[in-house]
């Protein structure tokens, strides 16, 4: 922050939108400073009637913090926040709190307290009309813009309505007397999410609004979503929601204070990110071209003043009759191809970072002793477990896992999904049963959460010291997929937010060359973009894959691949 606005403090106002038309939600250069942390620099975002704005990003660049200041929860340091809606502004946190005391009752009176309101304005106009007391055309404008009103919002089936909400949302087995202090975290934000369709507020800002949502709840959301009509703010990794539901997508990166906006939907978003990936492409291509090409230029002007950079006595008139103009001509030429060499690396165009892809483990100088194994075994199986069982989770599960096989496992979250996979990367023994694998396997295993608890080194010490590599060709490495920037590599690890631990892990598992994939929730904490080239490149990955994944995307791209591990064994969903 510069000294000149150190002393400048932001603000947010309601502004009763008078023309429903103008109602709109605005953050104005909001600056944020959470502990010792910036999370939002200058960032300008605005959501207009009827339009609903996907907003996305890798964690820790700002979401949910920007969605906060706007709803009115977090003051900020600099800049303005407007919220212009006729009405309340209904906002949902990833963790959302009730007052003390509150029941699931008590919740839901609340979220439906505007109906009783208007019912009660109805019968007093009723009252008013029977009297005779009042100006009777008056009256009855008023009264029939109540009931449009209260018949638009469901006001006449309002007891069927919260009925149906409850279950769809899985509350509707729940006691309604049950204070929301017992209910799970899932229940609580559910709870509030049933609230705000109840309520129906004249604008919402919602943050990962599908995290604790079944598909039943999704595919009953989005349709709700798509229907409204006030300026509506997302944050989600929900690709189905951003596909179907929003209007235009807005990438955040809060500390540096970039906010780009794409038009469209979820798969307008990816055309876009591919058009411009391919403009970089282009761009650094002809860089290059006109790089060389000035080198030539330099090195022919440099040769042609060689040419005549000397002359004997004898050969003075000579010289200067005609040396010394070509001389000159060669200066000026070297002069000019400087200039265009010294700018052309002024404006330098950096290569674009590769796609996502795992390098085949016969390129690598150790060898494929995996693969050779397999063939000898005449199977082809690379790994095997039999009967598995561990503690009450597991039972009886057997698997084979083949080149080319994939196998994208679903199930309740506590129902043992990690804990298969960590059995199968022998990170944990198990109960009962084998586990098998061909001498030399390489498994390429990514945890669902990171663990680098306690470290204290750079983001380039660590890596090197994780793959025993020179720190030079670490470099390489973690630069090659634009997973991190050289100017990143200082950064302390213990420093790092949930999606730069989360690339970390990435960069690791790729640079293994594995033969074999366990992947725990792989799009957690990444950004859409690095999503989309995390798939591909499983995709085009040759060896097994088994992932266990509740993002929705992914299980309907791999619909024929599902299994569901239930009451601790694996089937086929029916």
């Amino acid at each position: 922050m510069s000294d000149t606005n150190a002393g400048r403090t932001g603000g947010a106002q309601d502004i009763l939108s008078g023309d429903h038309r103008s109602a709109h939600l605005l953050a104005e250069n909001v600056h944020c400073v959470l502990g010792d942390r910036l999370v939002l620099r200058d960032v300008s975002l605005k959501v207009s009637r009827g339009e609903r704005v996907g907003l996305i990003g890798e964690n820790g660049r700002g979401k949910s913090t920007l969605l906060r200041a706007i709803a009115g929860e977090l003051p900020v340091q600099r800049g303005q926040v407007v919220r212009a809606v006729a009405g309340q502004v209904g906002f949902l946190p990833q963790e959302p709190g009730f007052p003390a005391g509150a029941t699931i009752e008590t919740v839901l009176a609340r979220a439906t307290a505007e109906f009783g309101e208007m019912a009660e304005r109805m019968r007093a106009a009723e009252e008013l009309m029977s009297s005779g007391t009042e100006d009777l055309s008056e009256v009855l404008g008023e009264y029939g813009r109540l009931q449009d009103e209260f018949a638009r919002r469901g006001g006449w089936e309002l007891d069927a309505r919260v009925g149906e909400v409850l279950d769809v949302f899985g509350l509707g087995n729940l006691d309604r007397l049950r204070l929301t202090a017992t209910l799970s975290g899932g229940e609580r934000s559910r709870l509030a999410l049933a609230a705000l369709v109840l309520t129906e507020p004249a604008g919402l800002l919602l943050d990962e609004p599908t995290n604790h949502l079944d598909d039943r709840a999704v595919d009953w959301l989005i349709p709700w979503l798509a229907r409204y009509q006030g300026p509506c703010l997302i944050a989600s990794h929900d690709r189905v929601l951003l596909d179907k539901a929003v209007t235009a997508i807005v990438d955040l990166d809060g500390s540096r204070g970039t906010t780009v906006r794409y038009g469209g939907g979820y798969r307008d978003y990816l055309d876009e990110r591919a058009a411009a990936r391919a403009r970089w492409w282009q761009q650094y291509r002809d860089w290059r071209q006109e790089l060389v090409e000035a080198r030539r230029r330099l090195d022919r002007a440099a040769r042609s003043g060689r040419t005549f950079g000397g002359r004997q006595d004898s050969d003075k008139l000579s010289y200067d009759l005609a040396g010394g103009g070509a001389q000159a001509a060669a200066a000026r030429a070297t002069r000019a191809a400087r200039q265009q060499l010294g700018r052309l690396l002024d404006e330098e165009v950096l290569r674009p970072p590769e796609p996502l892809a795992f390098r085949p483990p016969e390129d690598d100088p150790e060898g494929d002793p995996a693969g050779e194994s397999a063939e000898r075994t005449g199977d082809g199986v690379l790994l095997r477990a039999a009967a598995l069982a561990v503690g009450d989770v597991l039972r009886d599960v057997d698997l084979e896992l083949a080149p080319g096989s994939r196998h994208v496992i679903t199930g309740p979250n506590g129902s043992g999904k990690s804990t298969l996979l960590s059995a199968l990367a022998g990170l944990r023994t198990p109960d009962g049963g084998v586990v098998t694998g061909e001498p030399g396997l390489r498994i390429g295993y990514l945890p669902q959460e990171s663990d680098f608890s306690g470290e204290r080194r750079g983001v380039l010490e660590t890596f090197a010291a994780h793959r025993a590599a020179y720190v030079d060709d670490a470099a390489r490495e973690l630069t090659r997929f634009g997973l991190f920037a050289s100017a990143d590599f200082d950064v302390p690890v213990n420093r790092l937010s949930v999606g730069q631990l989360r690339r970390l892990e990435l960069a690791l598992l790729f640079s293994r060359r594995p033969n074999l994939l366990l992947l725990d929730e792989p799009t957690n904490h990444l950004s859409l973009d690095l999503v989309e080239q995390l798939q591909d490149a499983v995709e085009q990955f040759t060896g097994p894959v088994v992932m266990v994944t509740h993002d929705r995307a992914l299980r309907e791209r791999h619909r024929d691949s599902l299994l569901e591990l239930v009451e601790g064994r694996l089937t086929r969903p029916v």
